[in-house]
C-alpha cells in the first residue's frame, strides 16, 4: 500500500495513492502517526478520490518529526568524496521545513549558493516507538520506505574555513529551506529485503547514479538500531541510508534553475523534482 500526505482545496490530508488516483482516508485517522501503527489492512478505502495530478504532495512525515541522515554509507561513494568510511555511522539531521514533497520545486535562492547537487536514497519510516532495538529486530519497526533526495549546496558544505583547516558544513550544505525532496508515498508491505533494491538518479533524463541498495556499508536494520541507541525513535521518524557514488560535485556537475531530478528505487517508485529560484 502507498499511503502518504497531500494537500487539496488548502487543506492538508492523508491518502492512499494508487493507479493515478488519492483516496483520501484522513476520516480513519486522528495524525499520520496513528496510520504508520495501523497493520496495512486497517486503512479505509472509502474517502473521497481524487486525481494526483490535482492535488500537491507532502512530505510522507509530520513537523512534530525528525529525519536522520546518514552520511558516507556506501564505499564507492566514500572512495569519490576521497574520504575514510567512519567506524561508526556518520549521522546528520534535518528540519522538518527543510523538506518538500513530490513534484515541488527545490527552491534555492541562488545569491546564497550556486552548487547544487543530487543525493539518491533510499528512507525507513518508523512505524513505532524504538529504543535500544537490536538489528535483528529493528526491521520490525519500519511502517514502509520512501525515496529522500539530499540536496547539497556544495559551495556552502564544503567550503568552511577554521583556522587553517577546511570542515564541512552540514547545516547550511544541507538543511537549507524547501530543499529537499521526500516521497512520493511511504510504501507499506511488499519490500521483504530493504538490502536489494536497485536505485537509480537522473539529471534531465540522463542516468547519474546506478546501483544497489545491497552496496551499502550499514544495512537500514543497522542504521535503525544505531539511532535508536542515541534517542527514542517515534512514528513518522525517517532514516535516510546514505547514497551511491555519482554525485554531481565529483563529476563536475551542478544542477541549475529548471533542471528535473529524478530519484528511482524499484519497487518504491519514482520522485520528481525542478530546481527552481527563490527569494525565500
Amino acid at each position: 500500500m502507498r499511503l502518504g500526505r497531500f494537500q487539496v482545496d488548502g487543506k492538508r490530508r492523508i491518502g492512499r495513492f494508487e493507479d493515478g488516483e488519492v483516496v483520501d482516508v484522513s476520516a480513519t485517522f486522528n495524525s499520520f502517526q496513528d496510520v504508520l501503527a495501523q497493520p496495512v489492512d486497517a486503512v479505509d478505502v472509502n474517502g473521497e478520490i481524487y486525481d494526483s495530478a490535482d492535488v500537491t504532495y507532502l512530505p510522507p512525515t509530520t513537523a512534530e518529526n525528525t529525519v536522520f541522515c546518514a552520511a558516507l554509507n556506501y564505499e564507492a561513494h566514500a572512495e569519490e568524496s576521497d574520504t575514510a568510511v567512519p567506524e561508526r555511522p556518520l549521522v546528520f539531521l534535518k528540519l522538518p521545513r527543510t523538506l518538500v514533497g513530490h513534484e515541488v520545486p527545490i527552491a534555492y535562492h541562488t545569491r546564497v549558493t550556486k552548487e547544487i547537487d543530487y543525493e539518491a536514497e533510499l528512507a525507513a519510516v518508523i512505524g513505532e516507538p524504538a529504543r535500544h532495538v537490536t538489528s535483528e529486530e529493528a526491521l520490525e519497526y519500519i511502517a514502509g520506505y520512501t525515496i529522500l533526495n539530499d540536496t547539497s549546496a556544495r559551495d556552502l558544505q564544503l567550503s568552511l574555513e577554521v583556522g587553517d583547516d577546511e570542515m564541512l558544513d552540514w547545516f547550511s550544505g544541507k538543511a537549507m529551506q524547501g530543499t529537499t525532496p521526500v516521497g512520493p508515498y511511504i510504501v507499506t508491505g511488499g519490500i521483504d529485503d530493504p538490502q536489494d533494491l536497485d536505485i537509480v538518479s537522473r539529471v534531465n533524463g540522463e542516468v547519474m547514479q546506478n546501483d544497489n541498495t545491497e552496496m551499502m556499508i550499514r544495512s537500514v536494520a543497522d542504521l535503525v538500531s544505531f539511532v535508536s541507541s542515541r534517542v527514542r525513535l517515534e512514528p513518522g521518524d525517517i532514516i535516510a541510508t546514505g547514497t551511491p557514488e555519482g554525485v554531481g560535485t565529483f563529476q563536475d556537475i551542478r544542477l541549475h534553475p529548471g533542471d528535473t531530478v529524478e530519484v528511482e528505487i524499484e519497487d518504491v517508485g519514482t520522485l520528481v523534482n525542478t530546481v527552481a529560484e527563490t527569494e525565500d
